[in-house]
């Protein structure tokens, strides 16, 4: 709490300093008093609302959460071993222990998934995947060996046995399809071989036209007499398994997310909100946002009743800063950021950006609904590879994020703001 300009500022808030002007304006007597009580109000709502938001963020917890999300026991939240299944599942228990109710909300896409064999010999050396090479989420199955024909400096082909190499000058990155080609196509790290000659694979690929996933929601009620709701989203599915061995466990992308989303909901539950609070875990998110556009064309609320969405994605690190989506669409909301975060100095920048369909927020604001897509800015680039793993997150920056969110949530219950 601070003073500036003869106006109180508490976490953002700035509530004109009345009681001096009131007080001496009124006559002497119980009755003068009443100006003074009305005129203040809405100022100690304020800060009483937020004297439970100060505690200090469960970082322990969320640190714990991207642990487990990010084990073999869920198989990287992909297609191998149910492993989206099984985060749905534990999502959902950890909703119900925090005293929410909950809902799951299935639905189905087809996706290709490599369950089983997975290798790749170039020039007579096995390759290791994951490391040395990634292969296009679209290959069909092959068994082949053979000779290699160069149609460029870093394209390498088999016809008769439809595989591909492409040699990447670039990091690998992965992702997930929801087709097969009726080709094999390898991306080789260009600096792992020389000109490659000869191959032998081996994939096992196998399409899935109704792969069957789940959105998970979890509802805590408000204390005020309102139908209003805040919202907060992560996506908990990521690319899983390429092949029996090589697991993208995707701490970052996104067990961070949902780790953080499940420690505000068990702030809130704990310290019960003002608005009724929505917490959504979307499947489907690595295959183009289909669990989230699912539940927006088959809403469980309604969207009318939503004040503002935010999406956490990619919440790991914040070093660098964070960058917010849909900054450009609400500016008033965005500049109240950029000021909480001066006030605070939790994050070195508050980067603003326009809309982009880049992560779960998207079709809720093409239906309307306000909404920011907030990410971290970190050292560690690691992106949809397996180098995302737990170890190289950092805990002091999801304080902070934390910090921030149920500071401007508060404004958002308390309409003090802009």
């Amino acid at each position: 709490m601070q003073t500036e300009n003869g106006k109180l500022v508490y976490y953002g808030f700035e509530a004109a300093t009345v009681w001096r002007e009131t007080r001496l304006a009124a006559k002497p007597g119980a009755a003068a008093w009443l100006p003074y009580f009305c005129a203040m109000r809405k100022t100690w709502l304020c800060f009483i609302w937020l004297l439970p938001q100060v505690c200090l963020a469960d970082t322990a917890y969320v640190r714990k959460m991207t642990d487990t999300l990010s084990t073999p026991v869920f198989s990287g939240r992909g297609y191998v071993g149910n492993g989206m299944g099984l985060a749905a599942q534990f999502i959902a228990q950890q909703m119900q222990t925090l005293g929410m109710d909950v809902q799951m909300q299935p639905f189905t896409y087809p996706v290709n998934r490599f369950a089983n064999g997975m290798e790749l010999s170039i020039n007579g050396r096995l390759l290791t995947p994951g490391v040395h090479y990634l292969v296009n989420p679209g290959s069909q199955s092959c068994r082949a060996s053979g000779a290699l024909t160069g149609i460029d400096s870093l394209l390498y082909v088999n016809k008769k046995q439809a595989v591909a190499i492409r040699m990447m000058p670039s990091k690998l990155t992965w992702s997930v399809a929801t087709a097969q080609n009726n080709f094999t196509e390898f991306w080789v790290k260009d600096t792992t071989i020389g000109k490659p000659e000869r191959f032998d694979a081996l994939v096992d690929a196998e399409y899935v036209p109704d792969f069957s996933a789940q959105n998970v929601q979890g509802f805590l009620r408000g204390t005020a007499q309102t139908d209003s709701l805040l919202v907060f989203t992560a996506h908990y599915d990521h690319l899983g398994m390429m092949g029996a061995n090589t697991m993208f466990a995707g701490a970052n992308d996104n067990a961070s997310g949902v780790a953080l989303m499940l420690s505000l909901a068990k702030h809130y539950a704990a310290n019960p909100p003002r608005f009724n609070m929505l917490f959504l875990a979307f499947g489907g998110e690595e295959a183009g946002l289909i669990g989230s556009k699912y539940y927006v064309e088959h809403p469980l609320v309604s969207l009318k009743k939503i004040r503002f969405l935010i999406n956490l994605d990619l919440v790991g690190n914040g070093e660098e800063g964070i960058t917010v989506v849909n900054a450009t669409e609400h500016k008033a909301a965005f500049l109240h950021l950029q000021k909480l975060n001066q006030q605070h100095g939790w994050f070195t920048a508050v980067n603003g950006r326009g809309k982009a369909a880049n992560s779960d927020h998207y079709w809720f604001s093409q239906s309307g609904v306000p909404a920011f897509f907030i990410y971290t800015l970190g050292a560690r680039k690691s992106y949809h590879d397996v180098d995302d793993v737990a170890a190289t997150l950092r805990w002091p920056e999801a304080h902070d994020l934390q910090q921030m969110l149920l500071a401007f949530a508060n404004s958002l219950m308390l309409d003090c703001c802009w």
